[in-house]
C-alpha cells in the first residue's frame, strides 16, 4: 500500500491468466476528499511497476468519487445490474414441456461443451470492451470459470436439445450465503440465441434451485446483456442495486 490510506488488493487468478498485475481499488472505502489527494500520488507510485490494470467499482449515483476516477485517466466500462427474485414470488411463465430440450445437472462429459460455450458466448462484458486486454484472453476467462466452477462443485444446470444431440446452453449457481443461490454465469449457445432456449432453462434452475432450499434467487448482469435482462425481468426479478466498473490501464515502459 504505498500511501497507506487507499484500500486495494491484487486479483490473483485475473493477474495469472493475463500476464499482468490486476488490482482492485476500494475506493468508496475512502472519504472523497482523501480519494481526491491520495489518488495521483498512488498511481504515480504504481506506474512505477510493470503492466497492471486497476478495476473500481462505484454505485452510478456515486458522482463525486467518479469525477475523481475520471479525472486520473479512469475509464467506465461496464455497468452491472443486481436482481433479486424471493423464491417465494417465483411463479413459471411456460407450462408447456420441451420434450427435445431438457435441463439436466451437468456431468464430466458436459464440460468440453461447457467451456466452448463460455469460451464464445461473451462478447460485450468488461473484458473483452476494454481494447487494453487481449480478446483471446478474454474468452479464456469465462471458459475457466465455468471449469473452476466445475471442479469446487458449484452446481451447474444444462439445458440439453435431445433432437440435435447437443447443449443448448447452461447455468452455474453458487449459494453465496445460506438460502441465497447466485445465478450470474449463464450463456446459451449463439445457435440458441433469440429462441426461448434462454428462458425454459433459467425457469427450469429456479424450479430446481427452489427444491435445493433456494430462498432467494440473485443475478447481476451487464447492462450490454439486454437478452438475459429481459428474460430474468420476465421471470419476476427485479433491480436491486447496480454498480460501475472502471478501469486504469498502464503499459509497461518500452
Amino acid at each position: 500500500m504505498p500511501d497507506g490510506g487507499l484500500v486495494f488488493n491484487r486479483t490473483p487468478w485475473d493477474s495469472d491468466l493475463f500476464g499482468f498485475s490486476f488490482y482492485e481499488l476500494k475506493c468508496s472505502a475512502i472519504a472523497v476528499d482523501a480519494l481526491e489527494k491520495l489518488l495521483p500520488a498512488w498511481r504515480a507510485e504504481i506506474s512505477r511497476s510493470t503492466k497492471c490494470l486497476v478495476v473500481a467499482t462505484l454505485p452510478p449515483a456515486d458522482i463525486a468519487r467518479a469525477q475523481i476516477l475520471a479525472g486520473n485517466a479512469f475509464y467506465p466500462v461496464e455497468t452491472l445490474v443486481e436482481s433479486h427474485l424471493p423464491m417465494a414470488r417465483f411463479k413459471p411463465l411456460i407450462n408447456k414441456k420441451f420434450d427435445h430440450l431438457r435441463m439436466f445437472p451437468a456431468g464430466e462429459n458436459d464440460l468440453p461443451a461447457l467451456i466452448s460455450i463460455a469460451r464464445s458466448s461473451f462478447k460485450t462484458d468488461r473484458f473483452h470492451l476494454d481494447r487494453n486486454i487481449p480478446a483471446g484472453k478474454a474468452d479464456l476467462r469465462y471458459a475457466n470459470w465455468i471449469n473452476d466452477g466445475f471442479k469446487s462443485g458449484d452446481p451447474i444446470f444444462i439445458l440439453r436439445d435431445e433432437r440435435a444431440h447437443c447443449i443448448a446452453g447452461f447455468v452455474l449457481t453458487r449459494e453465496i450465503r445460506p438460502g441465497v443461490h447466485d445465478m450470474s454465469l449463464a450463456a446459451v449457445d449463439k445457435k440458441y440465441l433469440k429462441t426461448a432456449a434462454g428462458f425454459i432453462l433459467y425457469q427450469a434452475v429456479l424450479q430446481e434451485s427452489r427444491v435445493r432450499g433456494c430462498r432467494l434467487a440473485t443475478s447481476s448482469i451487464s447492462i450490454n446483456n439486454l437478452a438475459s435482462l429481459k428474460i430474468v425481468e420476465r421471470l419476476g426479478f427485479v433491480a436491486h442495486n447496480a454498480v460501475i466498473k472502471f478501469h486504469w490501464f498502464h503499459d509497461a515502459i518500452k
